[in-house]
């Protein structure tokens, strides 16, 4: 029997983030029930290069703005000859350029459209995608669904102005062989924080918050990429609060993640935006407790298995990490096998693929 054909189409198959990542584990996952093709719009990387060897083609169309017509063109062609019958797009420019280049198909194929973006601040956003939303507003109900990564951002587009009859919310889903349940208990409690050095990670008040605790017997590990004393301002922000570096540990880029989780007793997040902070899930399938500011699809994500507190308020994340280092063994213990079973139920990669091939299957 012949597998069905899915078609991606994804702005660029070349950075590191949420999209990307889902969209490998989804064909790792799928590929013995799906033919998977992948359309790049601007370029792949050999970063992805076991995810485009699963695929039975892939194309880079090396988009740049300027030639945006050459590529509707070239994207129409690619569509007419596959002809599959459902394109999965990934990002805002492929919703839109693949809305626009089936327009006046003989054989129009199902197009459904993917969001993984926050839009907490529209104004904020870049000229290019400023244009791309403006378009995705304007085209919101011709697709025939629109796939939402966080119940957040949902509600955001929402307000937004887009519209669609057929909207769903799909997390990010993980693969939970290969984040292993965490039963080690630290003493001293060791908390770890895990993201790039950016505005939107919240540093300065992740070091006011170990400022405030630098008195108490706590460990903080500090992984991501500029969390080191080879930046300027995380150097300076070290020094403007005299931590100990002993007791704050700068770890820069890890890669080995699940080591990384396995090393801590509690995942802090201090974001000040986020859509689906998959790291809140990665750090659950590792039966950590978490403690993260109110974003994105934070407080659905963690509910009672830790403390959501308000964004920008260094006190109250102080406060939600000495309850938890308070806690008795048998507390933290329950804790730590009810973040995994959360996980298990909600997020892992089996259950997010059924969802996504419902909505392929419709």
């Amino acid at each position: 029997m012949n597998k069905p054909l899915m078609v991606h189409v994804i702005s660029n198959f070349a950075g590191v983030g949420g999209a990307e990542m889902m969209l490998g584990r989804l064909i790792q996952y799928t590929e013995g029930q799906y033919q998977h093709v992948i359309i790049s719009l601007m370029k792949t990387s050999k970063v992805y290069q076991s995810t485009l060897d699963r695929c039975q083609s892939h194309y880079a169309l090396g988009w740049n703005g300027l030639n945006t017509f050459g590529v509707i063109k070239k994207l129409r062609t690619l569509l007419k000859n596959l002809q599959p019958k459902t394109v999965q797009c990934w990002m805002y420019h492929a919703n839109v350029l693949t809305s626009f280049s089936v327009i006046g198909l003989a054989q129009k194929p199902r197009v459904v459209w993917g969001i993984h973006h926050s839009l907490a601040s529209p104004k904020d956003e870049s000229i290019s995608t400023k244009i791309a939303l403006g378009l995705s507003k304007i085209l919101s109900k011709q697709p025939s669904a629109i796939i939402y990564c966080a119940h957040s951002s949902k509600q955001q587009h929402s307000d937004f102005g887009f519209e669609n009859a057929h909207q769903y919310v799909i997390a990010n889903g993980v693969f939970l062989d290969k984040f292993q349940p965490n039963t080690q208990l630290y003493e001293p409690t060791v908390i770890g924080f895990a993201g790039r050095y950016h505005p939107a990670k919240g540093y300065p008040y992740l070091f006011e918050t170990m400022d405030l605790l630098k008195n108490e017997n706590i460990i903080f590990k500090i992984a991501g990429s500029g969390a080191s004393f080879n930046n300027k301002e995380v150097k300076a922000l070290f020094e403007q609060y005299q931590l100990d570096s002993q007791k704050v540990q700068l770890l820069a880029q890890v890669s080995d993640m699940p080591a990384f989780y396995q090393s801590i007793d509690v995942f802090l997040m201090t974001s000040i935006t986020e859509g689906f902070p998959n790291v809140l899930v990665e750090a659950m399938a590792s039966g950590l407790p978490c403690i993260s500011t109110d974003v994105g699809d934070a407080k659905y994500i963690v509910q009672d298995l830790g403390a959501i507190v308000p964004p920008r308020n260094p006190q109250a994340l102080a406060d939600a990490i000495l309850q938890y280092a308070q806690k008795s063994q048998a507390e933290k213990q329950a804790l730590k096998q009810a973040t995994r079973e959360r996980v298990e139920q909600n997020f892992s990669i089996e259950k997010v693929s059924e969802q996504y091939k419902a909505v392929w299957s419709t």
